[in-house]
């Protein structure tokens, strides 16, 4: 699971390049403390690099992770707010108090407890980390939600209906304790299974579709040729036979014989004619051609 979320950041310093844009920045997480990230930003190749400065405050939405207490932050979408003098010292005193709302997939490794009025459990997810190209990271998360909200009535009574080593999606607060343990304040606590969704267009429904193709129906009707086009007989070059179909030499001698009984009946006939003979014989000669024509059809 992808884990998305919004910030307002101060960048603090920017390395850019044609490709991507990384540095530091930072964003407040109250009055008096602000926490910094590193982020990264690949641009798309039909995008126009997006130039940083020092001291810009810009609005970015991407994916968030911590590995070994390191914020690591890649940017999908950015929106520059004011753009200072580059030379200006780093100043956050613009900010706005920005606490990081997310989403996690996560699967819970030790069961709940409840303290005072709040219930936590320990919870773990996997994620990539794009801005440091490593796989695999491992985030240890506390989730905590308030034990007598109507919202969490379905948890059961201290927690009791969630599942050790099962998976859940988690949206709330990023935050982080005194020991910079990540802490994650629920606001929706939801089990993870897979549902069979059927959706029904309307018919009055559309949509507006581009001249040029995009990448999606290229392939896609690349897709459909493959899988539609027929499959060609391949049939033998000396006879009509199917290729597929066994050869039996019985069947074939015994066909030949029957063709060539036929000639000579033809043959006979023609000499019939040239002879003159009486028309009773020739008569007799095209019934038998026929008679055999009709038993060779019926084979």
């Amino acid at each position: 699971m992808v884990s998305h979320l919004s910030l307002l950041i101060v960048i603090i310093t920017a390395k850019n390049s044609p490709t991507y844009s990384s540095g530091l920045a930072k964003y407040k997480i109250s009055q008096e403390l602000s926490q910094t990230i590193k982020f990264k930003y690949f641009f798309f190749t039909n995008q126009s690099p997006q130039i940083f400065t020092n001291s810009d405050i810009v609005f970015i939405a991407g994916k968030y992770i911590v590995k070994n207490s390191e914020l690591c932050f890649t940017i999908t979408y950015s929106s520059i707010v004011d753009s200072n003098n580059p030379n200006c010292e780093f100043d956050a005193s613009a900010l706005s108090v920005c606490i990081p709302y997310c989403i996690y997939s996560v699967v819970v490794n030790r069961e709940p407890k409840e303290v005072t009025d709040f219930i936590y459990f320990d919870a773990e997810t996997i994620e990539y980390n794009s801005v440091t190209s490593k796989s695999d990271v491992k985030m240890d998360l506390t989730v905590i939600y308030p034990s007598q909200s109507s919202r969490f009535k379905y948890l059961g009574p201290s927690g009791s209906n969630i599942k050790l080593w099962s998976t859940y999606f988690i949206s709330g607060l990023f935050k982080f304790s005194k020991t910079r343990k990540m802490i994650i304040e629920a606001t929706d606590i939801d089990y993870l299974k897979t549902l069979s969704i059927n959706i029904i267009t309307s018919e009055s429904f559309s949509l507006m579709v581009s001249d040029k193709p995009s990448i999606i129906d290229i392939i896609d009707d690349n897709i459909d040729l493959t899988v539609t086009q027929p499959k060609q007989r391949v049939k033998s070059s000396s006879s009509s036979q199917d290729i597929n179909q066994p050869f039996d030499t019985n069947i074939h001698n015994q066909k030949t014989a029957e063709l060539d009984e036929d000639a000579n009946l033809q043959d006979d006939i023609e000499d019939l004619d040239e002879e003159a003979q009486p028309k009773k014989k020739r008569k007799f000669a095209r019934g038998k051609l026929n008679e055999k024509s009709k038993k060779v059809g019926k084979k």
